[in-house]
């Protein structure tokens, strides 16, 4: 009889709860829901003007279709649509872009509002904080530089360990497992690291769509060093300008040997973007200080589809020599001196590669492949000049659209 009355007692205060706050329930629940389906770092609120989640795209490699999914959710999960229901999509906890769901349409922006504000103390489910992926790139190169054979090729798999750490952190470790390889460096026969980083991402405090990163370790083209990597969305979003200034010097592993010289060298990168997304087409050009100190510009137009980004480039740059001061003159003309002109040009492209979306259990490390696999191809076969590096094994021109809010916007219109 005690029992029974304490259950009817707790029916009915449960139920009072309920009717006089059903969708704050409601919301909670979302959230579950959200959380069940592998987005990590979910957090929810109600407030009197609006309803807003945040998640993170743990379970799917490509971002805008996890936020197409959770799009999905929320339209089913009879919340007050009577105000906008936003959707904070974060990477790394560093909120990233915002879905506003009002008058039965998705439209997305990089900018915060007060929603990010209210939001972002509320208790995490599904918390990133020390959860590991142990991803499998394959990697390919080509190269045409002797007459008597058509190509020379390194073929790799390298598994890389990735753990997310505090807000914006993250480390990686990369080693090159060779599979096949003609090339006549003996470096090239033996297992060894590459990309040993930790990259710390942000956004200013004052919602000026400012977003960075800055990362210290080992880089790609046999550079390490400290970079800052930074990009401002204008108001209309769709033109954007980015930089990445370096303090960078050689840095390579024969095996597991660290050769290295201690001078360090500033180089930068800087310019414009523009998306069209009508052609879901990024145009960009960029004046570059390359890695072994020439300079030039650099044309991209690349193509964005769900699973692929392919593109074309082309290039126009200066060698000034040792002892030749920079000038702008030097820079677009040359110097008769010694100076070395370069043309050069061609295509390049980033395929993801599936599973496409897979569900992490617990702390126990993922093991999957990539997000994607990439190849450049160098019309004029350049060995020299235009020499760039990456700070982090994924940066490409397939992942740098990722929280792009137009792409975003098309992708979360057409799955359905």
């Amino acid at each position: 009889m005690k029992k029974t009355f304490l259950f009817l007692l707790c029916l009915t205060v449960s139920w009072a709860v309920l009717a006089q706050n059903p969708l704050s329930s409601r919301v909670d629940s979302t959230a579950r829901v959200l959380a069940d389906e592998g987005f990590a770092n979910v957090r929810a609120v109600e407030t009197a003007d609006f309803t807003v989640f945040t998640i993170e795209n743990d379970r799917y490699k490509i971002p805008a279709e996890g936020f197409a999914r959770a799009a999905r959710l929320i339209e089913s999960a009879g919340l007050d649509t009577s105000k906008p229901v936003k959707v904070i999509g974060t990477s790394f906890k560093v909120p990233e872009v915002t879905l506003t769901y009002n008058n039965g349409m998705w439209s997305t922006t990089k900018r915060l509002d007060a929603s990010w504000d209210a939001v972002r103390k509320q208790p995490k489910l599904n918390d990133s904080f020390a959860k590991a992926d142990i991803m499998i790139y394959p990697q390919v190169s080509l190269q045409n530089l002797i007459i008597n054979q058509v190509y020379q090729s390194v073929w790799n798999l390298s598994p890389t360990l990735h753990i997310s750490l505090w807000p914006g952190m993250r480390f990686t470790y990369q080693l090159a497992i060779p599979v096949y390889t003609d090339l006549l460096q003996d470096k090239y026969y033996k297992i060894h690291p590459t990309f040993i980083t930790l990259s710390q991402r942000f956004r200013d405090p004052w919602h000026l769509n400012i977003f960075g990163k800055l990362t210290i370790g080992n880089f790609s083209a046999d550079r390490g060093g400290i970079a800052l990597e930074a990009a401002y969305y204008f108001p209309n979003e769709r033109f954007s300008v980015d930089a990445q200034l370096g303090v960078i010097t050689y840095s390579s592993f024969y095996g597991f040997v660290w050769k290295y010289a201690l001078e360090p060298v500033f180089r930068w990168n800087i310019g414009g973007n523009y998306y069209n997304e009508v052609l879901k087409t990024q145009f960009s050009l960029h004046m570059i200080n390359f890695i072994r100190g020439d300079y030039g510009f650099k044309f991209e137009m690349i193509r964005h589809f769900r699973h692929c980004s392919i593109g074309f480039y082309a290039e126009k740059g200066h060698h000034i020599p040792a002892g030749i001061p920079w000038t702008w003159d030097n820079m677009t003309k040359g110097d008769p001196t010694g100076y070395v002109s370069k043309t050069n040009g061609g295509f390049r492209f980033q395929i993801a590669l599936p599973p496409y979306r897979m569900k992490r259990h617990g702390y126990i490390p993922r093991i999957t492949t990539s997000g994607q696999i990439g190849m450049a191809y160098n019309a004029n076969n350049e060995e020299q000049y235009y020499y760039e590096y990456r700070t982090e094994v994924d940066d490409n021109i397939m992942t740098k659209n990722y929280y792009n809010p137009y792409y975003i916007n098309s992708v979360v219109q057409e799955i359905k």
